[in-house]
């Protein structure tokens, strides 16, 4: 009988950890110790744990585990181990020791990274490239393994963020839970190979360690070093001139345009299509293509450290319409294959001596089309740059509203034709408002579906560009926090998305997320069935338009000395008297308030409060397009004519003049409220750095030179 309920039991035992191992969530043991703990590692190894043991690796603020990495290990690992073992603990107060592989085994121990233990190990190291990675437990011992560059640093930041619940929301903002106890089910092997082997993103403020921590391999915005492996580089650390648009670098139109007119542009007439130093060069000219193979040339010897180097047209629609240049774009069914057809031949020159260097060129614009002859050699990539997508749905589902001017396609049908030519393929996308970057921004969703869409359709390098020359004061944190977990994962669960939402929404801005879930949610319902750009200002984003109703009862009965004095009356309830904007706007303004209030209302600190209210900024900015909307003047100029329509007791001159004061009036009425509310504005803004660069905390102007009643936007310098 006894024997029969000792076997329950541990059946009872097996499945509540199966359980648990289910859920990926640790085991927290709360029994006190049963004193027959070790005292020391030296001791380790003479305890025997079953194969599908629980990995005990702090038990009750104690731990008989080591953490083992190799005697020669690369620089990323060693960096990798420090990490690890300064997470542990931060989580249960305990410092585990850190070791070589010099030493003998023993039975505990954390292998982090390439060691002679790998043959205990039972997994396939060959695959794993320089970034993949896998976890996994065999008996007692932790496995964190993965490409020695950067991929055994990701496998330990991952298995604290699946396993141990760390959070890395921002480079400020992290969540380390606390636990005197860690234990873990037996962990199968959880193998991870990234599908963009380039990840790239540009959003403010840029930081080195937290893109590690995000496996973002960004080398060109954020620099990374080589104790964490060092990342994806392009020559320089902007966009013009070294990152993209690169022409414009190697054949300086200001350099060459009195000496050789000829290595530029020109329209059907011969005539140069000039646009200052971004004026596009001709690249049928044999001169223009060996100025840019000498340029980069020089450029990769000065940078031996580069993987990428772009060769690309300047930002703009230009085309060279020269003989030459338009008989290949006929032939090739667009610019495209003319461009090709240059970077090829630059890309053939470099390739012997720097044989694992990618040359760069740009689908974009009159180039965004696949050409029908040439093909990308195999040390080139095609960077694709949809420019005009839709940024409230996903490129497959909105294909009818955007078609490029050149092709007549959509984004997704040459995003299939280039997938189909079998090039490398990287693309450029946009996740900014850079018309007003401080808006409300409804575009999270069609990130998800875009980043499944890339993936499908081969693309192996991803960049989204973001707000680079400003700090947001929108969801900015929030949307690199989902681009980096999509660029790793874009395959990711419409549950797991929504996860990672939620979970951001609640360690960032705390007690009241939901508060500030209600307002994002309110927003997607208000653009639902609009399309809209990259650019869009606030009366793209929202109905912005007016009810007219000149029938309404008036509030108060006026008289002719309300128009000859007005500054004695509340005129409050005529702003919106005849020209009320359509229903929405206001409340959709009120209600955002009103969430943002009830989130503040729930911080734990000031560092919450302030980033809830950093991130209310963008309600403001809204409400100054709402107060510019406002039709008052019209409104009043409308009250005015009614009032004076066949009134006898004053000339018409003397009703010319009362009307003209009013109007001037109401216009200053207008004006003040714009003001009053955008002094408000500034100061939040000014207060939070947002408008500014992480290198500077002031806006493009002084509160007193700053127009308060444009758009903030116009208060943001650009760079």
């Amino acid at each position: 009988m006894a024997k029969k309920i000792i076997c329950m039991l541990l059946a009872l035992s097996m499945m509540l950890t199966m359980l648990a191992a289910c859920n990926n969530e640790p085991v927290v043991d709360e029994t006190p110790d049963d004193g027959q703990q070790q005292e020391d590692i030296q001791d380790n190894d003479e305890v025997e744990e079953p194969f599908d043991s629980t990995l005990k690796l702090v038990v009750d603020g104690v731990s008989d585990y080591v953490i083992v990495r190799g005697e020669n290990a690369y620089v990323s690992e060693v960096t990798a181990s420090t990490e690890l073992q300064k997470y542990l603990k931060q989580i249960s107060g305990v410092e585990i020791p850190i070791v070589t592989d010099s030493t003998e085994p023993v039975a505990k121990e954390i292998v982090v990274g390439k060691t002679n233990r790998e043959a205990d190990g039972e997994f396939n190291r060959d695959e794993l490239g320089k970034e993949g990675f896998i976890i996994k437990s065999t008996g007692s011992k932790l496995w964190l393994v993965g490409g020695e560059l950067r991929g055994t640093l990701y496998s330990v930041y991952s298995f604290l963020e699946e396993y141990l619940g760390v959070r890395y929301y921002t480079s400020t903002v992290e969540k380390v839970p606390e636990m005197k106890t860690i234990e873990l089910d037996k962990i199968e092997e959880n193998k991870q190979i990234p599908v963009f082997t380039a990840r790239l993103s540009d959003w403010l403020p840029k930081n080195p360690e937290w893109s590690v921590k995000q496996k973002i391999n960004d080398n060109t915005h954020v620099k990374l070093s080589e104790e964490v492996g060092g990342g994806i580089a392009y020559p320089g650390q902007n966009h013009s001139g070294e990152f993209v648009h690169s022409m414009q670098f190697f054949v300086p139109y200001s350099q060459y345009k009195d000496t050789h007119p000829e290595y530029f542009a020109v329209d059907k007439n011969g005539n140069i299509r000039e646009n200052g130093n971004w004026t596009q060069t001709c690249l049928s000219n044999p001169d223009v293509l060996q100025i840019t193979i000498d340029g980069v040339r020089k450029m990769l010897a000065e940078k031996p450290y580069v993987n990428y180097i772009s060769v690309s047209e300047n930002d703009n629609h230009d085309t060279c319409q020269c003989e030459k240049c338009a008989q290949t774009d006929a032939e090739e069914g667009g610019h495209a294959g003319t461009m090709l057809r240059f970077v090829n031949a630059i890309a053939d020159n470099i390739k012997d001596d720097y044989p694992d260097v990618m040359i760069d060129a740009l689908a974009y614009f009159a180039t965004i089309d696949a050409p029908t002859i040439t093909k990308p050699r195999e040390n080139v990539i095609v960077r694709m740059a949809p420019i005009e997508q839709c940024i409230v749905h996903g490129t497959e589902e909105c294909q009818e509203w955007w078609k490029s001017e050149y092709t007549g396609k959509s984004t997704y049908q040459m995003l299939k034709e280039w997938s189909d030519v079998g090039c490398e393929l990287f693309i450029w996308d946009y996740s900014n408002n850079f018309a007003e970057s401080t808006l409300p921004w409804p575009s999270l969703y069609p990130l998800k579906e875009d980043c499944k869409m890339y993936a499908d359709h081969n693309v192996t390098g991803i960049f989204f560009q973001g707000n680079s020359y400003s700090v947001t004061g929108e969801f900015g944190e929030l949307r690199c926090y989902l681009l980096a977990k999509l660029f790793w994962n874009p395959y990711m669960s419409d549950e797991e998305f929504e996860y990672h939402i939620n979970d951001f929404l609640e360690g960032f801005y705390g007690e009241g997320w939901q508060h500030i879930r209600a307002y994002m949610d309110s927003l997607m319902k208000a653009v639902e069935g609009k399309h809209m750009s990259m650019n869009p200002d606030a009366e793209d984003i929202f109905d912005m338009g007016y009810d007219r109703d000149a029938t309404k009862p008036l509030p108060e009965e006026l008289t002719a000395d309300h128009f000859i004095n007005p500054e004695n009356y509340d005129w409050s309830p005529y702003y919106e008297y005849y020209t009320k904007l359509k229903p929405g706007i206001k409340e959709f303004i009120d209600e955002a308030y009103a969430n943002f209030e009830a989130a503040e209302a729930l911080a734990k600190d000031q560092a919450e409060l302030d980033r809830i209210k950093k991130t209310k900024i963008q309600v403001g900015t809204l409400e100054i397009s709402y107060l510019q909307k406002l039709s008052i003047r019209g409104n009043f100029l409308q009250l005015c004519k009614n009032f004076f329509n066949g009134n006898d007791d004053y000339t018409q001159d003397e009703i010319t003049n009362i009307r003209n004061e009013f109007l001037q009036f109401a216009m200053d009425i207008h004006k003040k409220i714009i003001t009053d509310a955008g002094s408000v504005l500034f100061d939040e803004m000014k207060k939070y750095g947002v408008g500014a660069n992480p290198a500077s905390t002031n806006l493009s102007h002084s509160k007193e030179e700053a127009d308060l009643s444009a758009i903030p936007e116009e208060w943001i310098p650009w760079h």
